[in-house]
């Protein structure tokens, strides 16, 4: 593609001096090849010299330097890169019906519930998430939530070569601030709640909040479907944009009725916007109930039958990651869980405290990049809904493993053990078990790997498990496997 043709809709500072074919887009100088055109985040001149060493045709960028290659100087380079991926790739996301979901708490467990409604209406959808790019069941796609623009337009223009329809997906809180969504018109943004993370990125609430609700505006969508029981939530109604409400507190377009809550699932009548729909769910908490609600209320707004919308949210089993239950002898349960902020703690173990009447272990850690405050409030929730603790290692990357123990342990008020390694610290829990006892696996789910000291080293907490549960109990034991009563 001509390079003039990849810079539609971009406002350049200059002229161009060439118009060379672009074989590829990069930001990364030691990926790029002969005939790329190479964008500079960063600015960098020895990055520059490196891309052009490599075969560069042309550079973007936000400076003007003097190059023996065409240059592109644009005001936001970040912005201009992910215009230029959706043009390389044929505007391919403008053929979707975009569902984005963004805050803190409950994105993917929202994407897989209304990607299996897509499913149920016969629907080709896809997932784009924190557990990566989904269609039919198969994993396309592994890595940032909202993947890099050159990645994301890749495999939107893939998905339209496979007749996919409508895209749910998440929309991380760096990705917005960062641009890789430019471009993108969604048919509805979903708000779930915000709550803290991702200071060291943000530094203070107020900007971490005004950056997925500015988002949130009729630039990028035509609906917002909102959480009015969270009061950043409630800002989103005074704005000049299309809402849609949902919630259980404050009065809402989408509310829900008679919730039965049990360790085996809810169930529970959801009315929105006078439609009555009927959840028996294998999906347990409160937390849920939200998250069901906002799946239903965006299928409703776009049209789908409400039988199909009921059966989409009942055949869901389990969301990979996100509270999935090994039922063991002797009532024991073993949870494997994402949560990782302070209120995702609160949320799954208060549940857990309320339906479980024996022993609660929690193992957990915190992440390198965490700040303090978060590490002490995740220390002080654990210790509150648990009996005892296990510290162990969840993305550590350079941070000492003792350091953030001391954040995580300063207002713990129970017995902890601090086991570096994450296998063994789940192997010591499992030989904890006692009769009806809970152990609870918090931070990783369906991650695959831990990050080290700049490495990320394989790891699966769901093949940890199971292989717990075969050396414990001398069986194999599936996900989600109804053993016993609890």
């Amino acid at each position: 593609m001509k390079l003039a043709n990849l810079l539609k809709n971009i406002k350049i500072k200059n002229s161009l001096t060439s118009n060379p074919e672009i074989l590829s887009v990069e930001f990364d100088a030691n990926k790029v090849k002969k005939g790329s055109l190479f964008v500079s985040l960063k600015n960098e001149p020895q990055n520059l010299l490196l891309a052009i060493k490599n075969g560069a045709v042309a550079c973007v960028i936000n400076n003007e330097f003097n190059l023996n290659v065409p240059c592109v100087v644009v005001a936001n380079v970040r912005k201009a890169f992910s215009l230029i991926c959706k043009n390389f790739y044929n505007c391919a996301c403008d053929s979707f019906k975009i569902v984005m979901v963004t805050g803190t708490n409950g994105k993917t467990s929202v994407t897989y519930i209304l990607n299996n409604i897509f499913k149920c209406c016969g629907i080709k959808s896809a997932i784009v998430g924190t557990n990566g790019i989904f269609f039919d069941n198969k994993q396309l796609y592994y890595g940032l939530t909202t993947p890099d623009p050159n990645d994301l337009h890749y495999y939107f223009n893939e998905l339209k070569k496979l007749n996919v329809t409508h895209v749910v997906m998440e929309a991380s809180a760096h990705a917005i601030k960062l641009c890789k969504l430019a471009g993108i018109k969604a048919e509805q943004i979903i708000f779930t709640n915000i709550t803290n993370e991702h200071l060291d990125f943000f530094k203070t609430m107020k900007k971490y909040a005004n950056t997925k609700l500015n988002f949130i505006n009729k630039n990028n969508t035509s609906l917002a479907i909102v959480n009015v029981d969270d009061g950043f939530g409630v800002k989103l109604l005074n704005k000049n944009l299309q809402t849609i409400s949902y919630g259980l507190t404050n009065p809402a377009d989408s509310f829900a009725i008679d919730i039965n809550n049990s360790i085996m699932g809810l169930s529970f009548v959801c009315n929105v916007m006078d439609n009555i729909i009927n959840i028996n769910s294998k999906l347990m908490g409160l937390y849920n109930v939200y998250n069901i609600l906002a799946a239903i209320t965006s299928a409703v707004c776009l049209g789908l039958d409400i039988k199909k919308i009921e059966l989409g949210v009942n055949s869901l089993v389990s969301i990979p990651g996100r509270f999935n239950k090994y039922l063991l002898d002797l009532n024991n349960l073993v949870i494997i869980d994402f949560a990782h902020t302070p209120d995702g703690f609160f949320n799954v173990l208060s549940e857990v405290r309320v339906l479980r009447k024996g022993k609660v272990i929690t193992l957990f850690g915190c992440v390198g990049y965490s700040d303090k405050q978060k590490r002490i409030l995740m220390g002080e929730v654990a210790s509150k809904f648990s009996d005892e603790l296990i510290l162990t290692t969840d993305n550590p990357n350079f941070e000492n493993f003792d350091d953030i123990c001391s954040d995580i342990s300063k207002n713990v008020s129970v017995p902890y053990t601090k086991i570096f390694n994450r296998e063994q610290a789940v192997e010591y829990a499992f030989s904890k078990l006692e009769k009806n006892s809970t152990i609870m696996l918090l931070g990783k789910g369906a991650e695959t790997s831990n990050l080290i000291n700049g490495v990320k080293v394989p790891y699966s907490e769901i093949s940890t498990v199971e292989k717990c549960i075969e050396q414990f109990y001398n069986v194999k034991k599936g996900v989600n496997n109804d053993v016993g009563v609890i």
